[in-house]
C-alpha cells in the first residue's frame, strides 16, 4: 500500500509530466551524486545548444530541449529530486502528474502565450524563469579579461605614440543595448517573492533568487544576444603609450576587455609590448648606444663629426688621438624613461683605414713610418741607458751617483746665473 501511495502521489513540478523510466541524470550528462551547481551548469550548456531558436525547424532538437528542461525542473529542486530518485531506483514504470498552478494566472494577458503556441505548447508558463537562469549573471560577476600583444617600432617606443588595438571580444548587444531585453519590455511582479525582492523560509529571509532581489521579472528577452546582453565581435581600443616603454612591459586598460551584460562588470585589457630592434641604435634601458665610423686622420688629428640621435643629427667633437672603440658620452640624449628622466647616448668610434692610397699619400705615410721608427729607437736607447744605470748603481753607488748629478746641476745653475 505504501508503494501504491507513493506512485500515485503528485507534486508540484513545472507544468511537465515527469516520466519515471527516463534517466534525467543521463539526459543532463551528470552523475547521480552531482551537486546543484553541476546540474545547473550542465543544463545551461545543453539549453543553449538545443534551444529551439537556435535550431529552427528541427523537431528532434525541440524534443530534446523539452527532455532537458523536464530533467532540470525535477533535479533542481531537492524535494522533487528525492522523490524522483526513490521512484527511479525502484524501477517503477509509469508517470506522475506534475500539475502546476500557473504563477501568472492572475494576469489578464500572458505575453508569453504566443511563444507557447509557436512551440506546440511544450513550454510551461514559467519557461522564462528557466531561460533567465541560463543567461542571467550575478551582478558581482566580472567579464573575462583579454590579453593581446602589440608590436612597436623603436622610435614609437622612444617617443611614445597612440595606437589602435583590434581584437575579438564580447561586445554590448546593439539590439538591446546590453540590457538583455528590449527597452520597452514589460515587467511583471515576481511570482516568487510577490514583488518584495526577498523570500522567507521560516526562520530565514533571503534575497529572491528568481528576480535577484529586484521584485520584478521580464519575459521578453532579446533574442539577438539570447538575453546575455553581449554578442561576439571585434573590439577596437585606442591606447596612448608613454615614451620609454620597453619590450615585456604590460599596459592595463580597465574595462576594455570582454563586455559584460546584465550588470556584469567589463573585463580588463592587458597589452604586452614588443619593441622592434633598430638598425642604428642599441638600447640598454633608457641609455642608447651608436657606432660612428671616422677616418684614421680624424682619429689622429681630431675634429668634428655628425652623430645621429633620437632627435636628429648633432655635431660631436673627436678627441685627438682617439683610439678604436673609445666612447664619448652625450648626457641626456638617451630615451625618456617611464619616470620622466632621460638616459644618455654612448657614441663608440670605429676607425676606418683606407684599403687604397695615392702615391703622394704613400710617400707621406712612409715618411711618417720612418719618423715613428726613429722615435721608437731613440726611446729604446734612452730606456736601455737608464736600465744600465739602474742595474749598476745599487746601494752606495746609487747615493754617489745621485750626489754627483746634484753637484753638476748646482754648478751649471751658478754658471748660468
Amino acid at each position: 500500500m505504501m508503494t501504491s501511495s507513493v506512485l500515485s502521489r503528485s507534486f508540484h513540478a513545472t507544468g511537465h509530466r515527469c516520466s519515471i523510466d527516463k534517466d534525467y541524470y543521463k539526459i543532463l550528462g551528470v552523475p547521480k551524486d552531482a551537486s546543484q551547481d553541476d546540474i545547473k551548469k550542465a543544463f545551461h550548456s545543453l539549453a543553449k545548444k538545443y534551444h529551439p531558436d537556435a535550431n529552427r525547424g528541427n523537431t528532434a532538437t525541440k524534443k530534446m530541449f523539452q527532455e532537458i528542461r523536464d530533467a532540470y525542473e525535477t533535479l533542481r529542486d531537492p524535494s522533487k529530486r528525492e522523490q524522483y530518485d526513490m521512484l527511479f531506483s525502484r524501477g517503477s514504470k509509469g508517470e506522475f502528474d506534475g500539475s502546476y498552478h500557473d504563477t501568472f494566472s492572475g494576469f489578464n494577458h500572458d505575453p508569453f502565450s504566443e511563444f507557447h503556441r509557436q512551440n506546440d505548447g511544450h513550454f510551461s508558463s514559467n519557461f522564462f524563469k528557466i531561460f533567465s537562469e541560463v543567461f542571467q549573471q550575478d551582478k558581482n560577476m566580472r567579464a573575462n579579461d583579454i590579453k593581446v600583444e602589440l608590436n612597436l617600432s623603436f622610435h614609437e617606443a622612444a617617443n611614445g605614440c597612440i595606437k589602435q588595438v583590434s581584437f575579438s571580444a564580447k561586445n554590448v548587444c546593439d539590439s538591446c543595448g546590453g540590457r538583455g531585453h528590449l527597452e520597452n519590455a514589460k515587467r511583471y511582479i515576481c511570482p516568487s517573492c510577490k514583488g518584495l525582492g526577498r523570500v522567507t523560509n521560516y526562520p530565514f529571509t533571503t534575497t529572491c533568487s528568481f528576480c535577484r532581489g529586484v521584485g520584478k521579472v521580464i519575459k521578453d528577452y532579446c533574442f539577438t544576444c539570447e538575453g546575455s546582453g553581449v554578442v561576439d565581435g571585434i573590439k577596437n581600443v585606442e591606447v596612448k603609450l608613454p615614451a620609454g616603454i620597453d619590450s615585456g612591459d604590460t599596459i592595463h586598460v580597465a574595462g576594455a576587455g570582454d563586455s559584460g551584460g546584465l550588470g556584469t562588470q567589463h573585463g580588463s585589457l592587458y597589452i604586452k609590448i614588443q619593441v622592434a630592434n633598430d638598425p642604428m641604435f642599441t638600447r640598454d634601458g633608457a641609455d642608447i648606444h651608436v657606432d660612428k665610423k671616422i677616418s684614421f686622420t680624424q682619429a689622429m688629428l681630431g675634429g668634428k663629426v655628425e652623430v645621429p640621435t633620437l632627435n636628429g643629427n648633432i655635431e660631436v667633437k673627436i678627441p685627438k688621438g682617439v683610439q678604436p672603440g673609445q666612447v664619448v658620452v652625450l648626457r641626456g640624449k638617451g630615451m625618456r624613461n617611464l619616470a620622466g628622466f632621460f638616459g644618455d647616448q654612448y657614441v663608440r668610434f670605429q676607425i676606418h683605414f683606407p684599403s687604397v692610397v695615392t702615391e703622394r699619400q704613400r710617400v707621406l705615410l712612409e715618411e711618417f713610418a720612418v719618423e715613428e721608427a726613429t722615435k721608437e729607437q731613440n726611446t729604446s736607447i734612452v730606456g736601455n741607458w737608464w736600465e744600465l744605470v739602474s742595474e749598476h748603481m745599487t746601494g752606495q753607488k746609487v747615493m754617489i751617483g745621485v750626489g754627483i748629478l746634484l753637484l753638476i746641476h748646482t754648478i751649471l745653475s751658478r754658471a748660468v746665473s
